[in-house]
């Protein structure tokens, strides 16, 4: 009896087994592309490779965070699985129709030599057999867990589109701020220069010279701190506006958290010496690591104050205030509808 139960799910499982090993062949196993080397490898092997090697300035990765995207997609799965189990298992034909074309686009990735067709071939390939077996309703319950493994994918090339001319504004605006706080700076392409004092003779970069480099563009942090944001937004608010603000807020915040690090750094140099506060690209100072963890907790601090905000009841504490300021209580002085107290009379009177 109990294993009649489960009996109709059988061919499903069968098809999902036998599609899991597909995908192993084709992303796993098949030299798909070159990619940034001299010969061709598989997709999940590239991929590794740039997770692993693509290190910045303070010793960090710049994509291992990818790594947590399976195990985020898997927590995702397992919050709605209450969810999943209520839906009926109708697969759809369209399924297969994606299917089909996300092989095309494997293929055409596989002929171009080019591994990003292959991330977006994966990606297709995953809605269509979300609907292929189990139907459109499992896919509109898991369509964020879905769109969440776009984070997975490195992407090392927005480095010539993103890190310059993030490079350009965190120096322009680190300069700024170290004017504010009474430190004299001028800026040099992407470098941050202590300014110049003619009285003391004192020439331009002399006091302390810190480049932000593409490295500390703050685009690890960005990317980062936006797979946090994505799936932070999804947990904890309703709506989709409400989920697209927390989730654009990340990216001022990650501006923000980055520029509180670079002058960390360029006080850092100017109290202690560049060899304490930075250290060399080989191996980077204590403080320099220090100010890279900072990036994070002023991101995630920064998230986590967007949702409180988010998640207040506005218009009723408006509410409460102007009631409570309709409702204030009387002033000490007499109330016109009281009668007043008799006056005492004066000695005289009598």
């Amino acid at each position: 009896m109990t294993l009649s139960r489960y009996k109709p799910y059988v061919p499903v499982a069968i098809a999902v087994l036998t599609s899991l090993a597909v995908l192993y062949v084709l992303f796993a196993w098949v030299n798909f592309a070159s990619g940034y080397g001299s010969s061709r490898i598989d997709i999940l092997q590239f991929a590794k490779w740039i997770w692993d090697s693509t290190t910045s300035a303070d010793g960090q990765k710049d994509w291992q965070h990818c790594y947590l995207v399976p195990f985020a997609f898997g927590f995702l799965v397992y919050v709605q699985r209450q969810k999943l189990a209520a839906l009926p298992i109708r697969g759809s034909w369209v399924g297969l129709a994606v299917v089909i074309l996300s092989l095309l686009v494997y293929w055409v990735g596989f002929k171009a030599d080019n591994v990003y067709l292959g991330y977006i071939s994966f990606q297709i390939i995953i809605a269509g057999l979300i609907l292929w077996f189990f139907g459109l309703q499992w896919m509109w319950t898991l369509a964020f867990a879905w769109a969440f493994l776009v984070f997975i994918y490195p992407l090392p090339f927005l480095d010539n589109w993103v890190a310059l001319p993030l490079r350009l504004v965190m120096s322009e605006a680190s300069v700024h701020a170290l004017n504010l706080l009474g430190i004299g700076a001028v800026k040099s392409g992407s470098s941050i220069l202590s300014a110049s004092d003619p009285v003391s003779g004192i020439p331009i970069g002399a006091r302390f010279s810190v480049d932000v480099a593409a490295a500390c563009s703050g685009i690890r942090s960005l990317f980062a701190l936006m797979m946090v944001s994505a799936l932070f937004a999804h947990l904890t608010q309703k709506g989709l506006v409400r989920q697209g603000f927390l989730f654009l807020s990340s990216i001022p915040l990650a501006v923000l958290a980055n520029l509180i690090r670079i002058l960390m750094l360029t006080i850092g140099t100017l109290a202690m010496g560049a060899e304490v506060a930075i250290g060399t690209n080989e191996k980077p100072s204590f403080f320099h690591e220090l100010a890279g963890y900072i990036v994070f907790a002023v991101g995630l601090g920064g998230l986590f104050g967007v949702s409180w905000l988010l998640n207040q009841d506005f218009v009723a504490l408006k509410n409460r205030l102007i009631a409570g300021l309709k409702h204030t209580p009387p002033s000490p002085t007499t109330p016109k509808n009281e009668a007043p107290a008799p006056r005492k009379p004066r000695q005289d009177e009598y």
